[in-house]
């Protein structure tokens, strides 16, 4: 954190700390928060086939087709862990069948393809598909759980929906997919998209900004183009590969790549860009849109977990006073609310990792403050439901803004219940174990 930052922190802390004094109502709210929360055996092994504290779930979720899996920071060992657990239980007891990554929809799409070949590693698939944040001891047992599902009547899918790439290794493998689709239609055409898709790949690899504004023009029509040309297809390319999906992931990687372009401009040209038009907001409606097509088109009869930040999946970020901009999650609600459940996670203090695994600390955080209520319910991992609640005494915390903090540091006020319909909270928590390839 720069000193201005920290500066920043410091005083919005302190003008918090003033108003939390005024209007303290904190032995109300952790009251309520004890009489309405559920302990969580976070650090329980993953290997663990033992769900008896997560039965709640299966009430507080219903019947619901789509949960939303967030973490406030991404470099948190016990999130990591935790969601791993989460994701097992939800699959095995409540027939949620995939599992989407804040990563490449084409590089997670090829990578579920190889998670079904024989003697493919967990590491293998992990590496191919999901940013490098992931890559942790934590994480892995989720891969290895994946490929062992492969043999059996209900394997866990691995999907994506980011519109950027996330695996520099699985990347590679892009140009020949796109070639493999449009040769079945057109293998002039698939000539020219190998080239093509060829040249950017290696130009994300070296210096993706640099080659994304040289060739800006050229990309967009090129991948407009090549979606174009997929779009008007469908049906021939359905009657050539049968059951196979891969021409519309195909279809929506030149979609994504389009607007991947865009983004990689408008964060360059305009770095604070906090409008819809900025680099960020870009992103997160190409997000938000590949995952309307996940549960529309590829997956329109499965369950769906999403793993992603808070930031990404919370329901309405231009209410919070932090960085304003719309994202996924307020796309997501407008579109699916009846089908939705949203989960954010939270931490208190300990040690975690940005995202190029600097390791730093987190103090306990302020009274009054979202984390502090949690604390002081008592056991160091608990989950407390929002959408299920009605305004009562001791649980207006939860119905207006409040102190919470981005990445156990930066200050963010809002409302959670708005933002999500439930949170899970970990007193103590550790970096990543990360692997290193």
């Amino acid at each position: 954190m720069t000193r201005l930052r920290v500066a920043a922190f410091l005083i919005v802390v302190a003008a918090w700390s003033q108003i939390a004094a005024a209007q303290s109502s904190g032995a109300e709210w952790i009251a309520w928060a004890r009489d309405h929360s559920y302990p969580i055996a976070a650090t329980a092994p993953v290997t663990d086939d033992d769900y008896a504290d997560l039965q709640f779930f299966k009430q507080v979720i219903g019947d619901r087709r789509l949960v939303q899996l967030g973490e406030s920071g991404h470099g948190v060992g016990q999130f990591d862990s935790a969601k791993v657990r989460l994701v097992k239980f939800f699959h095995e007891q409540m027939g949620f069948d995939v599992i989407a990554f804040e990563s490449s929809i084409y590089e997670c799409f090829a990578a579920n393809a190889e998670a079904a070949r024989a003697n493919t590693a967990g590491a293998t698939v992990m590496i191919d598909s999901i940013f490098a944040v992931w890559w942790s001891q934590q994480t892995l047992p989720l891969f290895d759980y994946l490929v062992r599902t492969q043999s059996t009547g209900r394997p866990l899918t691995l999907a994506g929906f980011d519109s950027q790439y996330s695996s520099p290794r699985g990347v590679t493998q892009r140009p020949d997919f796109l070639k493999r689709v449009v040769a079945a239609v057109d293998e002039t055409y698939a000539e020219q998209v190998f080239s093509f898709d060829s040249a950017f790949v290696g130009g994300l690899r070296t210096n993706a900004t640099a080659y994304a504004r040289l060739h800006e023009k050229d990309l967009l029509d090129g991948y407009s183009r090549l979606e174009q040309f997929l779009h008007d297809r469908r049906e021939p390319l359905a009657k050539a590969f049968g059951g196979d999906p891969s021409p519309l992931i195909a279809e929506r990687t030149a979609h994504s790549m389009v607007e991947y372009v865009r983004q990689i401009v408008a964060s360059a040209d305009r770095p604070s860009d906090q409008s819809d038009s900025g680099g960020g907001a870009i992103r997160d409606a190409a997000m938000a849109d590949n995952l309307a097509f996940l549960l529309r088109e590829l997956y329109p009869d499965k369950k769906i977990l999403v793993w992603a930040h808070n930031f990404h999946i919370r329901h309405a970020n231009t209410a919070t006073a932090s960085n304003a901009q719309r994202t996924m999650g307020s796309f997501t609600i407008q579109q699916f609310r009846d089908e939705l459940y949203t989960i954010g996670l939270y931490m208190n203090r300990g040690l975690a990792a940005f995202n190029d695994r600097t390791i730093y600390t987190i103090s306990a955080a302020p009274a009054d403050s979202l984390e502090w209520v949690l604390f002081n319910v008592g056991p160091p991992a608990v989950f407390v439901d929002f959408l299920h609640q009605t305004s009562e005494p001791g649980n207006d915390w939860i119905f207006k803004p409040v102190f919470t903090r981005e990445w156990g540091l930066y200050p963010v006020f809002m409302a959670p219940r708005e933002q999500y319909d439930g949170v899970l909270f970990i007193d103590m928590v550790t970096a990543p174990a990360y692997l290193v390839f």
